[in-house]
């Protein structure tokens, strides 16, 4: 991996305006329900004992450290932005979680924990924006405890909202040179004055593999949201109709093939030689 790619991107999650963009669009009252229907469904597959402590790797502005610590949870949240970390910071102080969220800057691809600290950690919507994606998943299983669990959510690159954005694009003549295929997925880059971000939209067999070799096995593949139509149209109504849906492909459906939101549990298998010890 290009080291002069992932610093480009560095700097673009560096500024704050991008994640003021992200917050304003994916962490909308219209998305509470699924949100909130999403992190009790996991919580009823992980069974964790209460107050135990996940890793939120790349927390953003903590939505969902603060899901976590509603469900009577402690975090550790972590993420490279110091811009974003304040806006975290400002989120924990108004919900006066302070005693159950920690906040600290890292980056996910050189975290600074000690081998197997954590029993879970949550990774939710981060690895697309990682160019050195195999940096960033052998870090999350280095400090992730053997019988431990990642909880990842990702967008699927051969989802129906996925395949027709691109033919979509493609027949319109955008976005040439802008979107690269890899054995990881998709990637759509995009260019400006701050920096580079990359979003990938990914080949979730790969990424699948990628975990088995590093030891995990698959407890849970479900959809996440069905489309993210909602971010291209501006109709309120035409909005809360796709909010529906993905709700109700959530909640009664789930299935993941042709979703575009990914979730994944997965769990680190044990070292049979400490399990004897």
């Amino acid at each position: 991996m290009n080291d002069s790619k992932s610093e480009q991107v560095k700097r673009f999650l560096a500024e704050p305006d991008v994640h003021q963009k992200w917050i304003g669009t994916y962490y909308c009252a219209e998305n509470e329900t699924f949100y909130e229907q999403a992190f009790d469904y996991i919580i009823s597959i992980l069974k964790a004992p209460k107050n135990s402590t996940f890793l939120d790797a790349g927390c953003g502005n903590c939505a969902h450290s603060i899901r976590l610590a509603n469900r009577v949870f402690s975090v550790q949240a972590v993420d490279f932005s110091e811009s974003v970390l304040k806006m975290a910071e400002a989120n924990v102080k108004t919900k006066k979680l302070e005693d159950k969220i920690k906040i600290q800057r890292e980056d996910i691809t050189a975290l600074s924990f000690e081998d197997k600290s954590f029993n879970y950690i949550l990774c939710w919507g981060v690895l697309m924006h990682i160019p050195n994606i195999e940096k960033a998943i052998s870090e999350l299983t280095r400090v992730l405890k053997p019988g431990g669990t990642l909880v990842i959510a990702e967008n699927n690159m051969y989802s129906l909202y996925s395949i027709t954005i691109r033919n979509l694009k493609r027949l319109l003549g955008k976005g040439k040179g802008v979107a690269k295929k890899v054995p990881s997925g998709v990637e759509h880059w995009s260019t400006t004055p701050t920096g580079t971000l990359v979003t990938r939209h990914a080949n979730i067999q790969w990424l699948l593999k990628r975990f088995k070799s590093n030891q995990f096995v698959v407890k849970k593949r479900i959809a996440g949201q069905f489309t993210q139509l909602y971010t291209r149209v501006s109709s309120r109504p035409l909005k809360s109709l796709i909010h529906g849906f993905n709700n109700l492909w959530f909640r009664y459906i789930k299935n993941p093939h042709l979703a575009f939101g990914n979730i994944v549990i997965l769990q680190k298998m044990r070292d049979e030689a400490t399990d004897i010890l």
